[in-house]
């Protein structure tokens, strides 16, 4: 008999959506899991820009070709006011919701 149990929580596999201020454009989002962003980082000594990198490259798998297209181009448009703290959160808010438990 083991000392310790731990209960693994069932991670959401449905497609979360969510849309951003400034347009009313809805993302859908596949839930990849979340460790293939996290292993890498843990395979190297990784940086701050290997993070932001692996978040980013974690985001793209969950999201099609239209919805990355859009998401850069509000990105590179100078007159919008996106920019990469929104970008940030919605990583967070993502993996909040595909855990199934909060994480603050």
């Amino acid at each position: 008999m083991a000392d310790l149990s731990f209960r693994v929580a069932t991670r959401r596999r449905e497609v979360i959506t969510f849309t951003l201020d400034g347009d009313e454009h809805e993302y859908k989002f596949n839930p990849p899991k979340v460790a293939s962003m996290v292993m890498p980082l843990l395979e190297v000594k990784a940086t701050d820009i290997d993070a932001a990198r692996a978040a980013f490259d974690w985001l793209d798998r969950g999201m099609s070709q239209e919805d990355q297209d859009h998401l850069t181009a509000r990105l590179r448009n100078e007159e919008d006011d996106l920019d990469f703290d929104i970008i940030e959160d919605i990583v967070e808010g993502l993996i909040e919701k595909v855990g199934g438990r909060p994480t603050t």
